[in-house]
C-alpha cells in the first residue's frame, strides 16, 4: 500500500530529529525540579539541537571527505566546532571526550557510552550537571 505525502514527511522528520523524550529529559535536567516545559519549547529545542548536530556533523564530514576518510571521530567534531566558531563549546566537549576515552579504556560488560553515562549520573545525580 503506497504511503501518502504526510506519512513520508513525518517519517523523514522523525529520522532527522532527536527523540523528543531525550530532548525533554535533557531540558528537565537543566531546570529546577518544579519547573514545567511547554510542548512548544520542547519542539523548538528539538528542532534546534537536531539542526546543530547536523550542522557540526556536516562540517566534520566535509573534513573527512577531504582527507579521504570514511569515519568521523571525536577530533573531527572538535575541529568542526572550532571551524564553525563554537570554540567555547569545543573546549568543554574536549574535556568530555578525554573522560570518555579514559572510561572506554576500562574493560567491562557495558559499552563505553554506558560507562560514561553512568559516571555522569554518579557525578551529577539525576539532576544533571546544571541541576
Amino acid at each position: 500500500m503506497p504511503k501518502d505525502a504526510d506519512e513520508e514527511t513525518t517519517e523523514r522528520e522523525q529520522d532527522r530529529l532527536l527523540p523528543i523524550a531525550n530532548v525533554s529529559r535533557l531540558m528537565k535536567q537543566a531546570l529546577p525540579g518544579n519547573a514545567k516545559i511547554a510542548k512548544e519549547a520542547k519542539d523548538c529545542v528539538q528542532e534546534c539541537v537536531s539542526e546543530f548536530i547536523s550542522f557540526v556533523t556536516s562540517e566534520a564530514s566535509d573534513r573527512c571527505m577531504q582527507e579521504k576518510r570514511k569515519t568521523i571521530n571525536g577530533e573531527d567534531i572538535l575541529w568542526a566546532m572550532h571551524s564553525l566558531g563554537f570554540e567555547n563549546y569545543a573546549e568543554v566537549l574536549k574535556i568530555h571526550l578525554e573522560k570518555y576515552r579514559v572510561v572506554s579504556a576500562v574493560s567491562g560488560p557495558w559499552s563505553a557510552a554506558d560507562r560514561y553515562h553512568q559516571a555522569q549520573l554518579d557525578k551529577y545525580g539525576s539532576a544533571g550537571p546544571h541541576g
